[in-house]
């Protein structure tokens, strides 16, 4: 046999051991593991959840996942009160999962920041005056208009009511809540000692045509798309997802962007009754804009559920989570609530 023959020989086996060693490398980077899960998620979180479960089925093509995107506290009544079958449920608000434990779920992982903004757009009155020194000014004007998320459902909307108040603090000026929001509606404030309470009742649908409600921050965001509002608070992450629409936002002060846990011992001094004055009322307290998540007790595929998760807390979780300009917190936290973390996800959070 002569030195050509043999030298074609070795390149032939070594292509196929390189052909095999590539099938092989390809092959591990999808799973054959099927199922199909349910995901609940906070409006907030749609563009993010979207785009981490088209990576996630890539990797595992078999997986189908169903999504209901909505107001937190809606979600979390779904979920309670009509006993719907869910795996996974992300909250705008992650103290909202610390109630859940232990009848719920056993964990509560805070793993991303968002900030809370004024939006608006090219034809909304007065934009191009608008600043962080005069906005409640502004949304005060007679032929203005503007929009929450609804304080009974979103944590989007709970938390503009406090802020709103917060502010006549931030401003030393009185009359900002009264003015923007207890003339344009039911919804009240009132001192209890050191702390304020503002109390939303079980119709908390403005008395005005000033103000504007919708169900959750995507719908109080299309309120300004349609110009059916000129300003509307939302989340940093839904305006600069739609900045293609023309939408454009006003970034707040300090403690009232509502994303720095060094103003919780502020923060803690203010609470807003949900349904006030029925046998639904429910007290929450203000807190910075940090999205929790967890797998349900009674998940119908928990292990899945559980992947899911922890993809999420990955490396390329976490770039998809900043692609959609939210703040993914690494590495994440277990709150102090959690009973029982799964080991799968012990890794990816803080000691």
């Amino acid at each position: 046999m002569d030195n050509k023959y043999k030298i074609g020989i070795v390149a032939v086996i070594a292509i196929a051991i390189i052909g095999i060693g590539v099938f092989a490398v390809n092959n591990s980077s999808t799973s054959s593991e099927g199922g199909s899960l349910t995901l609940y998620a906070a409006a907030s979180l749609n563009s993010q959840m979207n785009e981490t479960i088209d990576e996630f089925k890539k990797k595992n093509p078999n997986v189908e996942v169903q999504t209901q995107y909505g107001g937190s506290s809606d979600l979390i009544k779904k979920i309670s009160e009509l006993n719907k079958s869910v795996d996974i449920f992300a909250s705008a608000d992650y103290g909202l999962i610390d109630k859940m434990i232990p009848n719920s779920t056993t964990f509560n992982i805070e793993f991303a920041r968002n900030d809370l903004v004024l939006a608006y757009n090219d034809k909304s009155k007065n934009s191009s005056q608008i600043n962080t020194d005069n906005w409640y000014q502004i949304l005060g004007q007679d032929d203005v208009k503007f929009a929450i998320a609804d304080p009974n459902s979103a944590p989007a909307g709970y938390r503009a009511l406090m802020m709103i108040q917060l502010a006549n603090a931030h401003y030393h000026n009185d009359s900002i809540f009264e003015d923007l929001i207890a003339k344009n509606s039911a919804i009240t404030a009132e001192m209890n000692g050191s702390s304020y309470v503002i109390n939303s009742p079980g119709d908390a649908k403005p008395t005005t045509e000033k103000l504007t409600t919708r169900p959750d921050v995507a719908a109080t965001l299309t309120a300004v798309q349609t110009n059916a509002a000129d300003y509307a608070f939302v989340y940093k992450s839904d305006a600069e997802g739609r900045k293609n629409d023309n939408i454009k936002y006003l970034s707040l002060p300090g403690d009232l962007a509502v994303n720095d846990t060094q103003y919780e011992p502020t923060y803690k001094n203010y609470k807003l009754v949900q349904f006030s004055g029925t046998n639904k009322s429910k007290t929450i307290t203000l807190t910075p804009i940090v999205y929790g998540i967890t797998v349900l007790n009674d998940a119908p595929n928990r292990d899945l559920a559980l992947k899911f998760v922890n993809f999420i807390l990955s490396a390329e979780g976490n770039s998809i989570t900043k692609k959609n300009f939210q703040d993914p917190i690494t590495p994440a936290i277990a709150t102090i609530s959690s009973t029982n973390i799964p080991d799968i996800l012990k890794p990816s959070l803080a000691s």
